[in-house]
């Protein structure tokens, strides 16, 4: 009975083991492509301000300083600036929420478990491997 119930403890420890394992490969992957997403995020907002910050003081300078030189053409290309400069820089002010925080916890708390996991299952297997067989009482009288 004893056997039994180490070997059915085994079994079930076991399953918890890989099913861990799979939540493990799951956020690491996850963590993987969060990653990617944030890096692309901040790739594009610095292209965004590349661009769009010295073409918004384009505009202004069009707008303000030439205005009088060009008959009125500068306030044209000062507003056609500001426009490029506002569809350059809009979209890189939407952020995609990645969760990367959390996920790393998740993945930092899923890596404890396993680890515990794995000392009960090594105290377990110790468990069963001094653990004696009784010999049934008939087997015994069947010996001698």
């Amino acid at each position: 009975m004893g056997l039994a119930l180490i070997n059915s403890t085994i079994e079930r420890r076991e399953m918890r083991l890989r099913s861990v394992e799979r939540s493990i490969g799951v956020h690491e992957r996850g963590l993987r492509i969060a990653s990617r997403i944030e890096h692309g995020q901040a790739f594009r907002r610095a292209l965004a301000m590349l661009i769009g910050m010295p073409t918004a003081v384009a505009g202004l300078l069009f707008t303000g300083v030439f205005y009088a030189g060009w008959q009125g053409y500068g306030l044209w290309y000062g507003v056609a600036c500001m426009l490029v400069s506002a569809a350059t820089i809009r979209p890189a002010l939407e952020q995609v929420e990645t969760h990367w925080g959390e996920l790393q916890q998740q993945l930092f708390d899923l890596v404890l478990q396993r680890n515990r996991l794995e000392g009960e299952l090594a105290a377990l297997y110790k468990q069963r491997a001094g653990f004696k067989k009784v010999r049934n009482p008939i087997d015994v009288k069947g010996a001698a």
